[in-house]
């Protein structure tokens, strides 16, 4: 029986978060909670949450994505509007928001509907490998209990997801490009760095917060609504 060389099989660079997990939505809730407590301290939650965004991402900027910046931005965003309405910050009330954000990282995801389907199949014809963002440590830990670890060959976790990040796992697989997919829900750090690489690139759109917003760099992608929408076309 003839089979293929391994390095010849297409390979799939799979997003984690939002595309794989519903990470999201455990932040759409830590931000309601976040804005119920604002509202009941007397500031336009609206405006809070806007600031939230404002503060968090100038935290990435600075210091990447490590865990810490997020309650830290939440209990920023507390004292500012605290010192914008000549209000006393109050500790306790400060301990609080810093504990709503502490426990985003301290949850599971849950799966996107289909996944281990979805990944049971592409796996028997495709090389699947994994390349997600964040805290490392929190990384590895939705990875591991997620259990979706399994289904890939690798899994690398990336500090911003550049082009240049990507043209790392290219080369480190050996991987052409022509027959290289990456699937993902974030047009700033899946689609836009694969299509600069001219890779194969699918978007199942997902919403993300303000550092993720951005223009497609160009119309050669395949959009779906779901992930199972993917086997359409791999």
């Amino acid at each position: 029986m003839i089979t293929r060389r391994r390095d010849t099989i297409p390979t799939i660079i799979f997003d984690l978060d939002d595309t794989l997990i519903k990470t999201n939505k455990i932040y759409r809730n830590a931000r309601s909670e976040f804005a119920a407590i604002m509202i009941k301290q007397g500031f336009p939650a609206e405006e809070c949450l806007e600031k939230l965004d404002e503060i968090d991402i100038e935290h990435v900027r600075q210091q990447g994505f490590a865990i810490e910046r997020y309650p830290l931005s939440m209990v920023k965003t507390y004292q500012f509007y605290c010192q914008k309405f000549d209000k006393k910050f109050d500790k306790e009330m400060g301990k609080k928001v810093v504990q709503i954000g502490w426990r985003v990282f301290e949850q599971i995801p849950e799966p996107v509907e289909g996944v281990n389907m979805v990944l049971d199949t592409l796996k028997e014809r495709y090389t699947l490998i994994l390349a997600t963002m964040g805290d490392p440590k929190t990384q590895h830990y939705k990875i591991d209990h997620s259990g979706l670890k399994r289904y890939f060959k690798a899994v690398h976790i990336l500090s911003y997801k550049t082009p240049e990040e990507y043209q790392e796992i290219l080369a480190e697989h050996n991987l052409e490009k022509e027959k290289t997919w990456l699937v993902g829900n974030s047009i700033r750090s899946d689609l836009n760095p694969g299509l600069k690489l001219g890779l194969n690139c699918i978007l199942i759109p997902a919403s993300t917060w303000k550092f993720e917003e951005e223009k497609p760099i160009s119309d050669q992608y395949i959009q779906v609504d779901t992930l199972v929408e993917v086997l359409h076309y791999l």
